[in-house]
């Protein structure tokens, strides 16, 4: 099995938001530095004209307005650092599942795109395009169609959970399934899997009818058989152009 990621596209776009970042920070400081200018050197008249206030009024929009970009450029500088080009947990799931799969099947992890948003990783291959959440949250966890708990380890009440990997999942099914048709990849067969890489006692998933098919990353294999590896539904060159589509260098 092939296990990929578009490591050298979102490094480009690491370093192209960070370019961007400077420069919006170099016009927040030019911008802000003329809006305090404009409030503090009476140029259009003297102390209680109105030509004075005036100009000291849209001294402080113009520094307010510089403020913002300063703000935006910091977060943009932030983000552009922060940028996953990886994803640790989806690599270790493909290496589980590369045990069994040979390579019509193609693993593509961390997947950022702005029709699709962020995808933690897709399998292809000719059963089709199995789309995954994976996580490594540990606790005592109940789901229910798309409903999910967490047990409290003191009182034992059950509490709406902090994570939502059924919507998400479901959501991120739909974005990809447009983001292919958009590109003529119609009739695609796509499917959901939710993977937790904890294992008991750390990670206990109790489940009923779940709207999307969960599983701990040790019977992957396992329950992979009973639905998305239970049958071919894709052929080789679909199969490849949805390789093409969804991953880029």
């Amino acid at each position: 099995m092939k296990n990929v990621a578009p490591t050298g596209a979102l490094n480009r776009r690491s370093q192209q938001l960070m370019t961007l970042s400077f420069v919006v920070a170099a016009a927040g400081v030019f911008i802000t530095a003329l809006g305090i200018l404009l409030r503090v050197i009476p140029l259009f008249g003297g102390a209680g004209s109105s030509g004075l206030q005036l100009q000291q009024t849209l001294g402080l929009l113009i520094l307010m307005g510089g403020v913002g970009l300063l703000i935006a450029g910091f977060v943009m500088f932030i983000r552009a650092r922060t940028w996953r080009v990886d994803n640790d947990l989806a690599m270790i799931t493909g290496n589980v599942l590369a045990q069994a799969l040979d390579d019509s099947y193609t693993l593509i992890r961390n997947i950022s795109r702005a029709e699709i948003g962020y995808v933690d990783a897709v399998l292809v291959g000719p059963p089709g395009v199995l789309v995954m959440r994976i996580l490594d949250n540990t606790g005592i966890f109940a789901n229910e169609g798309p409903n999910w708990l967490v047990q409290d380890p003191r009182s034992q009440d059950w509490n709406p959970a902090p994570i939502r990997p059924t919507a998400e999942c479901v959501a991120d099914i739909e974005k990809i399934r447009a983001y292919l048709a958009k590109r003529g990849l119609n009739n695609i067969p796509l499917f959901g899997l939710i993977v937790f890489t904890k294992e008991e006692p750390q990670t206990v998933l109790r489940q009923k009818n779940p709207t999307v098919p969960i599983t701990p990353l040790s019977a992957i294999l396992a329950n992979l058989g009973q639905n998305y590896l239970a049958g071919s539904r894709m052929d080789t060159a679909a199969a490849q152009a949805v390789v093409n589509v969804l991953y880029q260098k």
